[in-house]
């Protein structure tokens, strides 16, 4: 699965991509702000306003410390600690991702709050009790064994630590590839929401609420095709700056799979804590919303 994830993701020059694509001059204005690159950062499910809205929804304290699990080029990251002036450390399998994610954040000069770790989710490089928090956007699909991810996040979280989940779950019938995470058939590890949600408790998360997000993302299609306005950059254009040329036909298959109810998009809150019995762990899945 590494090997698989890296090839797909990885690219030479993304820091450099992004900075071209920027309006920003080092003669002209030698302070990057991270603002200027949500538009092209920002590699997930409603990009820009999905990691507002979930940010607002985890509002964590100046003093936390964040994990973000599969952090890309570091986008998420940036506005957490941006916005909030938080600590986020960032664990991903992609190399080219980990270093444009230092060297973006470092012209940001969020290099303080920010570092980004080369690693596998399911072997977290950390102690456990790291993390107040922890939040993994639009991950999941690429992950072959999610149980062990989810189990690492509850260690490495301290007790009672928020973990903010988005992903990509099945419904029915068959995908259209490519699509955003993966090229083929065989990369990709989309499963149904109640096989994901049954993963947390067992993992030794309680579910606080669990969310269909589905209606957002279709809702935000229309409202693009209604205005007759080109996509804005954060919808499609830029993030072909760092997922390739491809990358507007791959997010149109997704898309459609939304609308003809092939998948669904899916959040989960959920909290840490430290059962006491194995019953605790079987409390009702909370509706959905």
């Amino acid at each position: 699965m590494t090997a698989s994830v890296q090839e797909h993701y990885g690219a030479a020059g993304i820091a450099a991509r992004i900075l071209a694509a920027v309006p920003w001059s080092r003669d002209a204005d030698p302070a990057l702000r991270a603002e200027q690159l949500f538009p092209f950062d920002q590699l997930h499910g409603r990009e820009l306003i999905a990691t507002r809205e979930h940010a607002a929804r985890l509002n964590p304290a100046r003093t936390a410390h964040l994990l973000d699990i599969g952090s890309g080029v570091g986008g998420p990251a940036r506005y957490f600690a941006s916005t909030f002036g938080c600590r986020v450390t960032g664990v991903d399998l992609t190399s080219d991702f980990v270093a444009a994610s230092q060297e973006l954040g470092d012209l940001c000069g969020l290099g303080d709050l920010l570092t980004f770790v080369e690693a596998d989710a399911g072997r977290i490089p950390f102690g456990d009790d790291t993390f107040d928090h922890a939040y993994s956007f639009y991950v999941g699909m690429n992950l072959t064994d999610k149980p062990a991810v989810l189990r690492e996040c509850a260690r490495v979280l301290k007790p009672g630590g928020r973990l903010l989940w988005t992903e990509v779950t099945e419904v029915a019938g068959e995908a259209h590839y490519p699509l955003p995470w993966s090229r083929t058939k065989e990369g990709s590890h989309v499963r149904t929401r109640e096989t994901l949600i049954g993963q947390f408790p067992s993992a030794g998360f309680k579910l606080l609420s669990v969310e269909d997000e589905t209606a957002a993302h279709l809702d935000l299609v229309m409202q693009v095709k209604a205005s007759g306005r080109v996509p804005s950059p954060g919808l499609t254009q830029a993030n072909a700056v760092v997922l390739g040329a491809d990358f507007a036909e791959r997010r149109a298959n997704y898309i459609r799979g939304l609308g003809e109810g092939l998948f669904a998009s899916t959040l989960i809150d959920a909290r840490t804590r430290a059962p006491s019995s194995y019953s605790q762990l079987l409390e009702p899945v909370p509706q959905l919303s």
